[in-house]
């Protein structure tokens, strides 16, 4: 219990306060009161407490608000950065693409002028080169001094001149040229062409002779050798039966124009030369028909027996 005037304790039940000699009856009412007054003081301990906690929100709140104003300032700033940099960039752009629009039209304007310059210089040209072909086509060209090569090639076989000397031609026909070349009779040909010539209605043959080439008239052509009767064979071999033989005979093989030695000698062929096998008859295994020097003819083939080979 509080003495009302002193304001020290005093025991509970006191009338006269034993330190100032205060009553205590007439301020019961006032222990009532204190103890109200200590109520309300306990009770307005939370509002200041809570008085206490709106004061830390509200400076929270204030740290709060200025992060976030420096934070919307830092964005601020960096939006218009970026603005700054993409205008830039735009007007940077804009620059270099006028730039490269301006040098291609110059240099299309350069090619233009470069391409008229050569396309009047090649009119020129073409407009020199006209007229000089118009010069050229005033000249006449025989076409009978231009050599004619045989527009097909193939093996049509073997024949012989029938005439003393029978001349050679650049072409398939009387009016062209003739070759210094002359063939005399019986000499055997290869013809490896032949084409019909509608003016002098003859057929002319291809043939080589002494490494030139050149057209003959197969009016003075044979299948036989008229200066020499030579036996022809029962079967020509073609293709690539007809193989190529060595002599091998010392002192060579003698041509003959039967398959028998006692027919006329046409020829000897040395050791080591190289003929054709061109035909042979069906009684004569023996003897082989053959070719040499343009001179066809027959060779005997071995010695006694077969193991005893004149060529191989």
């Amino acid at each position: 219990m509080i003495c009302p005037e002193c304001g020290q304790e005093i025991k509970s039940g006191e009338e006269i306060c034993s330190l100032c000699g205060a009553k205590i009856e007439e301020n019961a009412e006032y222990h009532t009161d204190t103890a109200t007054a200590d109520d309300k003081s306990q009770e307005i301990k939370p509002q200041a407490e809570e008085h206490t906690k709106d004061e830390n929100y509200t400076e929270d709140k204030d740290d709060n608000s200025k992060k976030s104003s420096i934070g919307i300032g830092f964005y601020k700033f960096l939006c218009i950065c970026m603005g700054i940099v993409l205008v830039a960039g735009t007007i940077i752009w804009a620059v270099l693409f006028l730039h490269d629009r301006m040098d291609s039209k110059l240099t299309v304007s350069s090619t233009a002028s470069e391409n008229s310059a050569v396309e009047s210089n090649e009119s020129e040209a073409a407009a020199t080169t006209t007229t000089a072909a118009t010069t050229t086509t005033t000249t006449t060209v025989d076409p009978y001094s231009v050599a004619v090569e045989p527009q097909t090639t193939d093996d049509y076989g073997t024949l012989y001149v029938t005439v003393d000397e029978l001349a050679m031609r650049i072409g398939p026909g009387y009016d062209y040229e003739k070759l210094e070349t002359s063939i005399s009779s019986g000499t055997a040909l290869e013809v490896t062409s032949e084409q019909y010539d509608s003016k002098s209605a003859e057929t002319w043959c291809y043939v080589t002779y002494d490494d030139v080439s050149g057209w003959v008239c197969l009016s003075y052509l044979s299948e036989t050798n008229p200066s020499v009767a030579v036996v022809l064979p029962d079967e020509l071999y073609t293709g690539s039966d007809r193989e190529w033989m060595t002599v091998i005979r010392s002192g060579g093989v003698k041509l003959y124009s039967g398959p028998d030695e006692d027919y006329e000698v046409l020829a000897t062929i040395d050791e080591g030369e190289e003929i054709q096998k061109e035909g042979y008859n069906y009684l004569s295994v023996k003897w082989l028909y053959t070719c040499y020097n343009g001179q066809y003819g027959w060779i005997i083939t071995y010695d006694g027996d077969w193991l005893n080979p004149t060529i191989e």
